[in-house]
């Protein structure tokens, strides 16, 4: 199984990566070049009840599942009237002629670039047909790449209010037979093994409190020879001689936390390690 990790550093640290699954059944991994992301002013329409990352400690981390849902339900149509159907950063080319202002423009570059850096084949006979969407938003990644591939695609968010709307767009889209959502939960998901050409995750990784095992259950529903794509936001990577990061660096890292309901942070080398030890293939 083949799967991308991308790993951006950016006004907030990001992780794009990419992961490859063959015989024997196994993803992989590589790194793009850095992007620059556009930096969202806070607004109290945006932000949730501030929420400690220890609620993802909790038995089945049902506190932090909720937070999210519920932090999504309440803030999605902004975040729609604002971005449009994509609820991710854009990709920001400094050396490209590229205009930086038009931001809808970039979050579709930033959908691209990931696929680029994948290496997901234009051939027809090699695109992939069964997409799944993990941490779907409103379904803007999931539509694009049903249109581009003539995939099925399915996507999953712990926001009812996401999932309907994604749905609802869908149909005015006539992709209604194609493309669907639900809400699930991306550690448990509910599709069988081994279902999916591509396994789409667009900046909902910083979500998971258990980064582990939001990688596994992504490696178990990729089919033999199927793509993982991860786009993430991730702290950097620490120097040989440091322990941990800054004071000031946590404190910052913290107010993200309690603003967007994230657990503990990670950094990208961290990503690197767990899904090496997967032995996926870069």
């Amino acid at each position: 199984m083949a799967s991308v990790f991308h790993a951006y550093h950016s006004p907030l640290p990001y992780f794009p990566y990419k992961w490859q699954r063959s015989h024997p059944p196994r993803p992989s991994v590589s790194f793009p070049s850095s992007s620059f992301s556009r930096r969202c002013q806070s607004d109290a329409r945006f932000m949730a009840t501030r929420v400690k990352a220890a609620a993802s400690t909790t038995p089945d981390g049902r506190a932090l599942q909720v937070g999210i849902a519920e932090f999504y339900d309440k803030s999605s149509g902004l975040w729609e009237d604002i971005w449009g159907d994509h609820m991710h950063h854009g990709f920001y080319d400094p050396d490209s002629n590229v205009s930086g202002t038009d931001h809808r423009a970039a979050q579709i570059r930033m959908i691209e670039e990931s696929l680029r850096f994948a290496g997901i084949s234009e051939d027809p006979a090699k695109q992939p047909k069964r997409i799944v969407d993990v941490g779907c938003g409103i379904g803007g990644s999931s539509r694009y790449l049903a249109r581009k591939y003539g995939a099925e695609c399915q996507g999953i968010t712990l926001s009812q209010v996401q999932a309907g709307r994604a749905n609802v767009l869908a149909k005015a889209e006539g992709l209604a037979d194609n493309v669907s959502f639900q809400v699930a939960d991306a550690l448990n998901q509910p599709f069988p093994d081994g279902q999916f050409d591509l396994v789409w995750s667009m900046e909902s990784g910083e979500h998971m409190p258990e980064k582990a095992k939001f990688v596994n259950e992504l490696v178990r529903v990729a089919a033999p020879g199927g793509t993982i794509i991860i786009v993430t936001w991730c702290h950097r990577d620490l120097g040989p001689s440091e322990e941990s990061l800054q004071p000031w660096e946590k404190k910052l890292l913290n107010r993200i936390c309690n603003a967007y309901y994230l657990p503990e942070w990670c950094s990208t080398s961290d990503y690197v390690k767990l899904l090496q030890s997967l032995s996926l293939q870069d």
